[in-house]
């Protein structure tokens, strides 16, 4: 009787217990491993858990992550600096690990700025972002020149801002392997190169020129590079033919596995090296003059540089300076392409034929075209070796204004004898009965309607988006 009474009692104690108030088992984790948690939280949050209680007061401050919006201060700028400084003064031994800056501070003061990102840079930051929302040359956001010898940093996002050149500094970013810098002004022809060719284990590389970069030269040459991205936005109000130049190009990059180049116009763009069996993306066009042998050597020889890759996207500006091309001097080999997807409008049909022939190894082609070609504007007699022993796939994708897309659809199913799949986009539906009875070379090539599977990578970096979202 006495062991049962006191069993029921202990019950009644711990059925009070856990009636009462619930237990805060967060708060008795240890600083470090709630900087971790907060870490994952935006820095506007991690603050707000400092009104918890008196045990959370100062752990953010203690969170190796500082995510900042100017804007949030309520265009205070004062505000915003004094709670920076608080931050990078209580714990000058912590390390900061991320750092992310949208800037829109209305003065600007250039060198308490360069001192406050020095600090940041020196408190062995791994990944920095810095976004500027300031305009026009007369308040230019400036980097530390410590940036260029952070030995820690890993990724580095810069969009209107200024690398100063870093003369007799020693430059060297062991540690970097993703850069993204858009709309950089560079204060030397070779900054840019300086830099990438300092990043030992770079591996992606993301450049966005606009107007007003003063950017003479683009040169990359690493020996890690493996994905390298370029793009120019001319801005908003150009007309195409006010554009400017852009700059100068020089690529050497033997491992390089994908490459995108966006709406580039230049005089120049050498390619010494890139993988083979690369992916590459090309929408260039050369402001040169095709009487100048020298010109026409240079294209010919950006040609041979991607002559090697296994995967190609290709505009029709720059189907267009082949075409050119073609009519002076015979065409590059691409004897490992295996997928194509090109772009044609109706001036150079009779490039196709032509093009096709130099991918004797093609097996999947989609064709974008705003225009249908006449019979006697395609030498359809000629028929390519790829039709003969490799092409598989063909996608033809058309607007739907276009009408009799006929001659097109016959020359594939009449010609390629590997054939399995011929994908007509709706343009083609009216008519996909009479396609379907045209005599097939190939007898297991299927006609089906569906949409094309051509790839879109243009505006995928812009920073703009994150700015304004």
């Amino acid at each position: 009787m006495v062991r049962t009474s006191l069993n029921t009692s202990l019950s009644k104690r711990r059925l009070r217990k856990s009636k009462g108030p619930s237990e805060d088992r967060l708060s008795d984790l240890p600083d470090e491993l709630l900087c971790r948690i907060l870490s994952e939280l935006s820095t506007k949050d991690s603050v707000r858990t400092s009104l918890l209680s008196k045990r959370w007061r100062n752990i953010w401050l203690s969170v190796p992550v500082l995510d900042l919006d100017t804007r949030t201060f309520q265009d205070d700028d004062y505000l915003f600096l004094e709670f920076l400084d608080s931050f990078l003064e209580s714990n000058k031994e912590q390390d900061i690990k991320e750092f992310k800056l949208i800037y829109d501070a209305g003065e600007h003061c250039d060198s308490d700025f360069v001192w406050r990102i020095d600090d940041v840079v020196k408190r062995r930051v791994c990944h920095l972002t810095v976004l500027n929302r300031i305009n026009g040359d007369d308040a230019l956001v400036r980097m530390p020149l410590s940036l260029y010898s952070c030995e820690t940093l890993k990724t580095l996002t810069l969009y209107c801002v200024v690398l100063d050149n870093p003369k007799s500094e020693l430059v060297s970013l062991p540690c970097v392997k993703s850069m993204h810098l858009e709309a950089v002004k560079f204060d030397g022809k070779k900054v840019l190169g300086t830099l990438i060719s300092s990043c030992s284990v770079l591996e992606e590389l993301i450049i966005v020129t606009h107007p007003g970069d003063y950017l003479e030269e683009v040169c990359v040459r690493s020996q890690s590079l493996k994905s390298f991205e370029l793009e120019s936005t001319p801005g908003d109000g150009y007309e195409e033919y006010e554009r400017q130049l852009d700059p100068e190009v020089v690529i050497d990059a033997p491992r390089l596995e994908y490459m995108s180049i966006s709406r580039y116009l230049s005089t120049s763009f050498k390619i010494d090296s890139i993988g083979s069996y690369a992916k590459v993306n090309i929408d260039v066009t050369f402001d040169v003059d095709y009487g100048d042998p020298e010109k026409i050597a240079m294209i010919y020889n950006f040609l041979i540089g991607i002559s090697l890759v296994h995967e190609m996207i290709i505009s029709a500006q720059t189907l267009e300076v082949i075409h050119v091309l073609s009519k002076l001097e015979p065409l590059p080999r691409f004897p490992n392409l295996s997928c194509l997807d090109a772009s044609f409008i109706k001036s150079f049909w009779k490039l196709l034929p032509t093009f096709l022939g130099c991918c004797m190894n093609l097996q999947s082609f989609v064709l974008e075209f705003d225009s249908l070609p006449e019979r006697d504007e395609m030498k359809v007699s000629y028929v390519p070796e790829c039709f003969l022993s490799s092409l598989e796939y063909v996608n033809l994708f058309t607007p739907t204004t276009v009408t009799e897309p006929m001659n097109l659809p016959i020359y594939f199913v009449r010609n390629c004898a590997v054939l399995k799949e011929l994908v007509l986009n709706e343009s083609f539906s009216n008519m996909i009965r009479k396609i379907k009875r045209i005599p097939r070379l190939s007898q297991r090539c299927e006609v089906l309607v569906g949409t094309p599977t051509y790839e879109d990578v243009s505006h995928k970096h812009d920073l703009l988006s994150i700015m304004y979202p």
